[in-house]
């Protein structure tokens, strides 16, 4: 095993030598794709297909297929235009020498002869109404500075997205905790698909639906969906965002391989034609990452020893009238280990007296199915299997405290089946059921009219838990009607207003997962916004949203907040040593609303930023009789997500050069400046986290003769992170390449992470978050 990262060297290396010597041309490629219809994914033929600022255009064959060759490498923007749909304009094509640039464009139908000018970078077959539903691209992923090559490190850069703690991708989504958050592959529900889940995290124990960086390469990434609220019918058991994540489908004309090395490791990818017809294909990555080296560069990871491979394939069987059959897997392990110092004069903390072995793994294997039915519907069907097994082991070598351990065992079968059809020019039907084998099952349906000036999506969410006992408080089920409505003010102005419910299963601790403890968690969101288009690369969106949930599980005289890996982190409990297996009740209600402004400019002349601003608020209150009698009131109080305000700003420029025939250059340079306010946090029991062992966060605060509640009552100072992406691109023929420098928090800012008891020093202490953290890394694409 040792051996693996020098033989992958060695294979790409002398691939790569023989195709230099087979390619003597000028830089030049491939520019190719398929239109079709949105809904049914029917090809489009005839469709008009044009490259903006150059006088080139074509038209798609009977197979909706397009195709533009020998272009010069560069930045494109391409326009796609067809009778009764609506014109879509993808800007930040990057077309470079080592591979061709292969893309599937859906239209979606214009209702009336008022078509309506769709611009993204990433399109989508996802359709809403609401503009919660964002989409990330490949190329954005690769291109945005301080990210890991990580997509949900990407997600933070849009509006009301926060990034809890730099060390993972722990996303609060509009105030909701990370917990609320739900992970989708080719359209499937599937359990956390992150390594070093305990990443971050103030116990150190792993978390649900984060970790250090995600399992799938940003090779293996098509356009990715990421919904931040108001979801439409057929998306559930979720609070706060979706991660949809598409599989990119490897090339079916020619075998082509990707090669990168950085600081944090190694990852290829291999991707091409399965057979001579049909235009079937595959797509492989695998990954081995090290953070050894960064270590040797001085850079602090926390001692620890971290290390991570994984493993991924699609392979897509394509055939007639737009059906599709696929099967898709992922697997990979992750690492995180310290040793103490034997050296007790050595020890300045006291994790220095202790052994921390962690170890986690995630198996992902499933498939697609799409089959035309008829001349207007679309049956698809996708399945998963999804493992989870992650085992920590705490141990004081010196005897000094005790030997903790952990381990977890989850395991998901999922099934989503949905059919979609149009049996009018007007209107679009979808049915669909999704179901988690013992766990959930949710049917659903949902319509859309199209009047011009006016469209409106009606759906319908039932949500019923699997396998547990009926609650005394709160239930099991729930109906979920949704409502989104758009107005078309002007060509370049659209009002959106969105009304739902929605619900989620609390992921609950060890100690409460017993009959009567699980039920669903309720949520009532709504939003308005107004999105104008001020020129054809720059937008400008305002939206408000308001949310609120109700039955949220707590116990029901704790103040003690529960670890982060649990969904109702935001609710403080308390696990008193008189009623730890105490029965979970319902009492708790939380509400989260802001205002979020986005300002973006697609890259257009070497230019490019994304803006945006978010001022929100995310409260609680415990209704339990006995929180009452203890504190006399049960007012709205800040949660642990109670950031107030989070600013972000994305830009970059790039340069290109030719200096001489058979050679482009391309030089850029992007940053990011992300203000955030603090997120609360609650003090330390001194008292009980020595007599313990562990920390134990302060229950009840005692002035006088009054007590108060004191979770989420510490501010720390506000969170400033400057990132910065360097790069350097230069293209041959058959092939092109990337060198790039990314830093992370460039100016070393010293962030607050969290507070803890410390045994040796026997006080509270501060953890930082992570200091400056260079990525260099090599890319070569042939």
């Amino acid at each position: 095993m040792a051996h693996t990262p020098l033989r992958l060297l060695l294979f790409f290396g002398i691939i790569l030598v023989s195709k230099i010597s087979i390619f003597a041309q000028s830089p030049q490629q491939t520019l190719r794709g398929q239109v079709i219809d949105a809904v049914v994914q029917k090809a489009l033929p005839n469709a008009n297909v044009l490259l903006e600022g150059t006088t080139l255009g074509t038209t798609t064959d009977d197979n909706g297929k397009f195709r533009f060759e020998n272009l010069p490498v560069g930045r494109y923007r391409l326009r796609i235009s067809f009778v009764g749909y609506d014109t879509l304009v993808v800007p930040e094509i990057l077309l470079e020498s080592g591979r061709e640039t292969v893309l599937n464009l859906p239209l979606h139908i214009a209702y009336t002869t008022l078509s309506e000018l769709s611009i993204t970078a990433a399109p989508l077959e996802v359709e809403s109404l609401n503009p919660s539903v964002r989409s990330i691209s490949n190329e954005t992923t690769l291109r945005f500075p301080g990210v890991f090559f990580d997509p949900a490190r990407t997600a933070s850069a849009l509006p009301g997205v926060v990034n809890t703690n730099d060390q993972a991708n722990f996303l609060s989504v509009r105030g909701n905790t990370p917990n609320a958050n739900l992970w989708r592959l080719e359209g499937v529900d599937i359990l956390n698909p992150n390594h070093t889940p305990n990443a971050g995290s103030q116990s150190d124990l792993p978390t649900f639906t984060g970790g250090g960086v995600n399992m799938l390469s940003t090779q293996m990434l098509g356009n990715a969906a990421f919904l931040t609220g108001d979801y439409a019918a057929g998306y559930g058991n979720a609070l706060g965002g979706i991660f949809d994540m598409r599989l990119r489908t490897g090339n079916n004309e020619q075998r082509e391989y990707t090669l990168q090395a950085s600081l944090l490791g190694l990852d290829g990818a291999l991707e091409g034609p399965i057979g001579k017809k049909g235009g079937a294909s595959y797509l492989i990555n695998g990954r081995y990452s090290t953070l050894g080296l960064l270590s040797n560069l001085g850079v602090d990871v926390g001692g620890e020893a971290i290390g991570f491979k994984d493993l991924a394939f699609n392979l897509v069987f394509p055939f007639a009238k737009g059906g599709k059959f696929t099967v898709f897997g992922m697997g990979g392990n992750s690492s995180n280990i310290f040793t103490g110092d034997r050296d007790s004069t050595k020890w300045e903390f006291d994790k220095d007296r202790q052994d921390i072995d962690f170890e986690s793994s995630t198996q992902v294997l499933g498939g697609t199915l799409r089959l035309p039915v008829g001349k207007n519907g679309m049956w698809n069907t996708s399945f998963a299997y999804s493992g989870y097994q992650s085992t920590r082991i705490q141990t004081y070598f010196t005897g000094a405290g005790p030997t903790l351990g952990d381990q977890i065992r989850q395991y998901r079968r999922s099934i989503h089946s949905y059919f979609y059809s149009k049996p009018n020019p007007r209107q679009t039907l979808k049915w669909g059921i999704i179901y988690n084998t013992g766990e959930i099952i949710q049917p659903y349906t949902s319509t859309k009219f199209d009047f011009g000036h006016f469209e409106w999506e009606l759906g319908l969410h039932y949500i019923h838990l699997l396998n547990v006992e009926k609650p005394s408080k709160g239930s099991i089920s729930n109906f979920e009607p949704r409502i989104n409505l758009a107005y078309r003010i002007a060509d370049n102005k659209k009002l959106t207003l969105s009304f739902g419910a929605f619900s989620q299963r609390p992921i609950l601790p060890t100690i409460a997962n017993q009959p009567g403890a699980v039920a669903l968690v309720k949520s009532q969101q709504s939003s308005i916004g107004l999105q104008i288009q001020t020129s054809p690369s720059t937008s400008l969106e305002f939206q408000a949203y308001y949310q609120k949930q109700t039955s949220v599980a707590i116990l029901p005289y704790s103040f003690q907040m529960l670890s982060s890996n649990f969904v109702n982190e935001r609710i403080p409990v308390l696990l008193s040593t008189s009623s730890v297996s105490e029965v979970l009740t319902t009492d708790g209600e939380a509400r989260n609303y802001g205002l979020e402004i986005n300002l973006r400019r697609y890259l257009e002349k070497g230019f490019y930023f994304l803006a945006n601003s978010s001022i929100y608020h995310s409260e609680y209150r415990n209704n339990s009789s006995l929180y009452k009698q203890t504190f006399g009131n049960n007012d709205w109080r800040s949660s642990r997500f109670d950031g107030r305000y989070v600013f972000n700003v994305t830009a970059g420029k790039e340069w290109r050069k030719e200096r001489k025939a058979g050679k482009v250059k391309l030089w850029g340079i992007n940053g990011r400046v992300i203000a955030l306010g603090n997120l609360p946090q609650t003090p330390i029991d001194v008292t009980l986290s020595e007599k313990n062992g562990i920390t134990v966060p302060l229950a009840t605060a005692i002035t006088g003769n009054e007590r108060s509640d004191p979770a989420f009552s510490l501010n720390s100072s506000t969170y400033y992170r400057l990132d910065t992406r360097l790069y350097f691109k230069w293209n041959k023929a058959g092939r092109n390449n990337t060198f790039a420098l990314d830093i992370q928090n460039a100016t070393n800012q010293e962030n607050s992470g969290f507070f803890y008891y410390d045994h040796l020093q026997k006080q509270v202490l501060e953890k930082k978050q992570l200091g400056i953290i260079p990525i260099l890394s090599y890319r070569v694409e042939f």
